[in-house]
């Protein structure tokens, strides 16, 4: 069974993959290496954006599941037997990577309608916390950096998002940055509070205003663009300060900064250590992957010098949950 379709057996969801459709645009340039990082670059979507994006196939995503308010979640928390160890297959990692964030119609500017996570993620570079990534990836925890932002505007007929809106708003992003994709970036799409997504053709959301399709708090994915010559990875982080997704304030950051802060950190080290398409970092046992076996724990620790409220991370190490290495 593939990659994708074991995911989907595991999570009991629907495929998400897109039907080829329109003519591409030409093709990006390739990457300028040593790009300077951006500061919050407005982006426009296209009708070129619009027809990549339903000509793109999604080759693996990997959901995020409710934290807590659910019988599946507690179940969860209560089965888990350790050690459980994650299992190193012959897929992708990411050695480094540069995270870019796309902000999706905030009504203010820039980060501020998700609290501060590029404080959070400037904190996450060279600290203990992104040191514990170096049992997979064995690499410093100065790999793992913030690239810059995007800000967009975009219309839906409604407060739904699907797979093609948030892969026109990506592809954007993509073409502003150069084309940069590969397994060194990472593209993080927030979306505001009041908005729901979907997998398309499934009753599988985050959905907190109908809790009978609410199944997820956010995803990583790798994506297939017909002109762009890498595999882009993605994670979409809808707004997180909802019960079932939602963290505690703390000493140095607000209820709303560590709530998207923790699930941030969730998605970037499961995109780290496990990509896609294929197997990298994964537990068999339970079908989960880094992220995913601590996800219902939340505790008080420092990153780079600010005191947070977060979830910790799978350590190997420790056959348990961690902080650092």
């Amino acid at each position: 069974m593939n990659r994708l379709a074991l995911r989907i057996t595991a999570l009991i969801v629907a495929a998400a993959v897109l039907a080829a459709c329109g003519n591409p645009p030409q093709s990006f340039a390739p990457p300028v290496q040593g790009a300077q990082s951006l500061s919050h670059e407005q982006l426009t979507v296209s009708a070129g954006d619009e027809a990549s994006a339903r000509g793109a196939r999604i080759l693996s995503y990997h959901l995020m599941r409710l934290r807590t308010g659910g019988r599946e979640s507690i179940a969860r928390a209560v089965r888990k037997k350790y050690p459980a160890d994650l299992v190193r297959k012959k897929g992708p990692i990411m050695k480094t990577a540069a995270s870019f964030n796309i902000y999706v119609n905030c009504k203010q500017s820039g980060e501020v309608c998700w609290g501060d996570p590029e404080g959070f993620q400037k904190s996450l570079t060279g600290s203990r916390f992104a040191a514990l990534l170096k049992q997979y990836t064995n690499s410093a925890p100065s790999s793992y950096t913030f690239g810059g932002a995007f800000s967009v505007k975009y219309h839906t007929y409604t407060k739904l998002f699907y797979a093609n809106d948030l892969l026109s708003v990506v592809h954007a992003a993509l073409e502003k940055n150069g084309g940069q994709a590969g397994y060194s970036t990472i593209y993080h799409v927030f979306l505001p509070k009041g908005t729901d997504t979907c997998f398309d053709r499934s009753r599988v959301c985050y959905s907190p205003d109908h809790p009978h399709t609410f199944s997820f708090c956010a995803y990583h994915e790798s994506v297939a663009f017909e002109d762009v010559s890498d595999e882009v990875i993605v994670s979409v982080e809808p707004f997180q300060k909802v019960a079932g997704c939602e963290s505690n304030a703390s000493a140095g950051a607000s209820a709303l900064t560590n709530s998207t802060a923790s699930t941030l950190a969730h998605e970037t080290f499961e995109s780290i250590t496990d990509p896609g398409p294929a197997f990298a970092w994964f537990n068999f046992t339970f079908f989960e992957e880094v992220a995913d076996l601590c996800e219902t724990f939340q505790w008080k620790f420092s990153v780079g010098g600010t005191a947070y409220s977060l979830q910790p991370m799978y350590s190997n190490k420790y056959h348990a949950c961690a902080d650092g290495p």
